[in-house]
């Protein structure tokens, strides 16, 4: 399979990259900083931003698959950068011609049993920043023709060891508060080419 990423060099996206050139895909990554992705000869670096579109038409060229691992640069204060630029990668996939894309959002992007987003009640709070930014993914994607599976975990630790996930299509598991970075990137990987992920919201967490 051909991978473009999109935050590569990120703590979720470095153990996702890793995990894809273990199995043997080639993958072509966007980077503000190419020289922070490590040599392979699988891997393709391309310089530039999410948000330039020329960029970002140059790394989907040719993929059979898309893999968003960005973020907000800073949740503290209120930007749309972040939905700005997966609503580019969102609409160039189209135009490229592929249909595969699997992004990361949090557990505020799953349904709330009263209606709405989880991250959408409760009015504001530390998260509310980039609750809204996951919300104007989510309506993307889901507005979109995409084959697209957006990955919603908790809070995101590093001490937990890849094999605890826990995980369901439109719902959040119970059994922990926490999901660790190396779980969430193995599961994205497992579903790269998994049909029934398509379209799907998938809350996940770690059991310890």
């Amino acid at each position: 399979m051909k991978v473009a990423m999109f935050g590569a060099t990120g703590r979720t996206g470095s153990r996702v990259l890793r995990r894809l050139l273990d199995r043997g895909d080639r993958v072509r990554a966007l980077a503000r900083d190419p020289s922070r992705l490590a040599s392979h000869p699988a891997l393709e670096a391309v310089a530039g931003d999410a948000g330039d579109a020329a960029a970002v038409a140059r790394t989907l060229a040719g993929a059979d698959a898309i893999v968003v691992c960005l973020g907000m640069d800073d949740i503290t204060r209120p930007g749309t950068a972040f939905s700005d630029a997966v609503r580019g990668i969102a609409d160039a996939a189209g135009a490229a011609g592929v249909r595969r894309l699997v992004a990361i959002a949090s557990a505020g992007a799953l349904p709330h049993h009263g209606g709405g987003l989880r991250g959408e009640q409760g009015g504001g709070g530390p998260y509310a920043n980039v609750n809204a930014e996951h919300a104007r993914n989510y309506r993307t994607l889901a507005g979109s023709r995409l084959d697209w599976t957006l990955m919603c975990p908790v809070d995101l630790v590093d001490d937990i060891p890849a094999g605890r996930a826990r995980w369901a299509y439109e719902a959040l598991p119970a059994g922990s508060s926490q999901t660790g970075y190396d779980d969430l990137a193995a599961t994205i990987v497992a579903l790269l080419a998994e049909p029934a992920s398509y379209r799907q919201r998938v809350g996940i967490v770690s059991v310890r």
